[in-house]
């Protein structure tokens, strides 16, 4: 689609750098790649306005639950005693599959936010990082995180 929402069932996107220069039936310049597209769609990045990338490693821990059993039985539970290094390698992960699967900006809030901002850093994906909000019985925790 280009500015005037043509869609094209057969066309070219021309990136220079990180960005588009041309969207229309053909290219006519000299191109240093080209990618054979046929058969797929092109998209613009998509965005996740809500995410907790760390829990990524915490996937599949008893997801049949109601909600507030399961935060309550088992992931607060497993929060409290959270690592940096758990939160890092949780964040990294969550950023491979938001990058496999077309994400390329998303919002998150959590714990050990400087681990967190660091794996962000290594992937390349850009993300709007806050600290989470929530105290799972260890204020003094809580409060050195802040002040990190």
């Amino acid at each position: 689609m280009d500015p005037r929402r043509r869609v094209f069932e057969s066309g070219s996107v021309a990136i220079d750098g990180n960005k588009i220069v041309s969207v229309g039936k053909e290219y006519k310049e000299k191109a240093d790649v080209i990618i054979d597209a046929r058969g797929k769609v092109v998209l613009p990045g998509l965005i996740n306005a809500h995410t907790h990338l760390s829990m990524t490693l915490l996937r599949g821990a008893a997801d049949d639950m109601p909600l507030m059993g399961w935060l309550k039985t088992k992931i607060w539970p497993v929060e409290k005693n959270l690592k940096p290094e758990d939160c890092y390698t949780g964040a990294l992960l969550g950023c491979l599959e938001m990058i496999k699967s077309g994400t390329t900006c998303f919002a998150d809030q959590y714990f050990h936010m400087d681990r967190v901002a660091q794996a962000v850093e290594e992937s390349g994906i850009r993300g709007m990082l806050s600290y989470g909000i929530i105290e799972l019985g260890d204020p003094k925790r809580r409060e050195s995180e802040l002040r990190t």
